[in-house]
């Protein structure tokens, strides 16, 4: 009773279009859930998500969840998931993909879960990092334990997201270091993170990752974009 009246009077509004939900709904509405526009990607090996590392990174396997469209609800969720404290949208989103991925056994048989990092600096300003929902969605469905400081972000860059496509093209990489891999010779690691663009990131990652010997490296994404 006292959860209903909280409702009333404050009430949630969905994370993908903004109306007010209905007391059964949480994060989406019905009309939201039923639009998100999925790639299904992990139901391929040859996939959109691969393409972007193609003869750049050795990658065992790569996929997103969603497409992403400007203005459109993924880019709803990903910028509450981002900016507006709303850390749950991508457990739940993260929770959904591992419920894809049990179905079809297409996830990776790896040993670590390690999210792409934040520079300390724009931690602390967030207070989270926005991939941690998605690796903790993860890491409870299929019992693989989450390593968050294998890798650090030891330099603050600019946001991408206002940059054309050309001009992520043309930024410099951002700048990333391998931590202690102690213990890490021959592991398959998981790489994640909200959203694969031109993925110079991931493969900067995902290159730090493969110096430590024998390694492997697997990459999902919540979203895809072009």
């Amino acid at each position: 009773m006292f959860k209903d009246l909280v409702n009333l009077l404050f009430p949630k509004s969905c994370s993908g279009c903004f109306t007010i939900l209905l007391a059964q709904e949480e994060l989406l509405c019905t009309a939201c859930r039923a639009a998100l526009p999925f790639t299904n990607q992990h139901l391929h090996t040859e996939n959109e998500a691969m393409g972007k590392f193609y003869g750049k990174v050795k990658i065992q396997q790569a996929s997103c969840l969603l497409y992403y469209a400007k203005n459109g609800i993924v880019s709803n969720l990903l910028h509450q998931l981002k900016y507006n404290n709303q850390p749950a949208i991508g457990f739940t989103l993260g929770r959904l993909y591992a419920e894809f991925l049990a179905e079809t056994q297409a996830f990776p048989l790896v040993d670590f879960i390690v999210p792409v990092p934040l520079h300390r600096k724009k931690l602390r300003q967030r207070g989270y990092n926005q991939v941690d929902g998605f690796a903790k969605a993860l890491s409870q469905r299929f019992q693989v334990p989450l390593h968050s400081s294998v890798l650090i972000k030891a330099k603050q860059t600019a946001s991408q997201t206002t940059k054309s496509f050309q001009e992520r093209i043309q930024a410099k990489p951002m700048v990333f270091q391998l931590q202690s891999t102690a213990d890490l010779t021959g592991k398959h690691f998981l790489l994640l993170d909200d959203i694969l663009t031109t993925g110079s990131t991931l493969e900067t990652c995902a290159r730090l990752l493969l110096q430590i010997p024998d390694s492997k490296v697997s990459i999902l994404c919540l979203a895809y974009t072009k």
